[in-house]
């Protein structure tokens, strides 16, 4: 399986613990000019942003120390791109989804 394989494992696998959790999925890859967001979804009558991050092992950190604070910068800014067009009112946060050694877990509101 290569890389592109793999990260599309990842986001099928996501995107099924997050509709597990009762998410609604709006959006997958959306592009926007500065990046990519891999999955919009919503929870209840939020609109939830979410980046999934996977680690075959420990030598490069940990799946959700790699959401570090330029990610996260650039998070927030395609997420404005995105609700000002789509959403402009709408109540926003930011999930993550980590696979670390092929565990899933979900990471909610997990930065600002």
């Amino acid at each position: 399986m290569n890389r592109a394989e793999r990260g599309r494992a990842g986001e099928d696998a996501a995107v099924a613990l997050l509709e597990s959790h009762g998410y609604r999925i709006v959006a997958r890859n959306v592009r926007l000019p500065g990046g990519e967001i891999d999955v919009i979804a919503r929870d209840g009558d939020t609109i939830v942003f979410v980046e999934v991050k996977a680690r075959a092992g420990t030598s490069f950190g940990s799946a959700l120390g790699a959401v570090d604070a330029r990610k996260r910068t650039t998070l927030r800014a395609l997420a404005a791109d995105w609700l000002q067009i789509a959403a402009p009112r709408a109540r926003a946060r930011f999930d993550v989804v980590t696979f670390d050694r092929g565990r899933a877990a979900l990471h909610r509101d997990a930065f600002a």
